[in-house]
């Protein structure tokens, strides 16, 4: 008896279609597209929190600046309206960030000052992260939109109290 190998069937349950190939290729060309995506988002992400750490140093700098200002020895004339006068609505320009920052005086306590710093920025992309849009730091129609007080909101925001001596 004489064994016949097929050698040369395409049919053979062993081997793939061109059909099954096209499908497979297609999956993987899919989940590489998707992990491409995560990647970019990943890429953006880190971004905005490296920009969020730049920002919340320069506001923290910004409101040391503002209480050592208050912290004068008595000897030292400075009271809480010169702190008003020279920081209330001021901007200010932080080093390594495209972004403006204000500080704001809030004196309607007699014997206590609220300020608030706040910074906002923008990203590679031209995302603005705060309520200031175009960066000018003042208060426009139309930026006030998180929380409606009047003042520039921003995830890089730092209020703090400074009570009479």
């Amino acid at each position: 008896m004489v064994t016949v190998r097929n050698r040369g069937n395409f049919l053979s349950p062993k081997a793939f279609t061109l059909m099954e190939l096209m499908i497979a290729a297609l999956i993987l060309a899919l989940a590489l597209v998707g992990l491409l995506g995560s990647y970019i988002s990943c890429m953006q992400l880190t971004e905005i929190m490296r920009n969020t750490s730049i920002a919340m140093n320069a506001v923290q700098a910004k409101t040391e600046e503002i209480v050592e200002q208050s912290q004068r020895p008595l000897t030292e004339p400075h009271n809480f309206d010169t702190l008003k006068a020279d920081f209330d609505q001021a901007s200010f320009t932080p080093a390594r960030l495209n972004g403006i920052g204000v500080s704001y005086v809030n004196d309607t306590n007699p014997n206590l000052l609220v300020i608030t710093v706040s910074l906002s920025w923008r990203q590679s992309r031209g995302m603005v992260i705060g309520e200031d849009k175009n960066l000018n730091g003042q208060w426009d129609s139309g930026e006030d939109t998180l929380i409606v007080n009047n003042i520039l909101d921003s995830p890089a925001e730092v209020v703090t109290y400074i009570a009479k001596r």
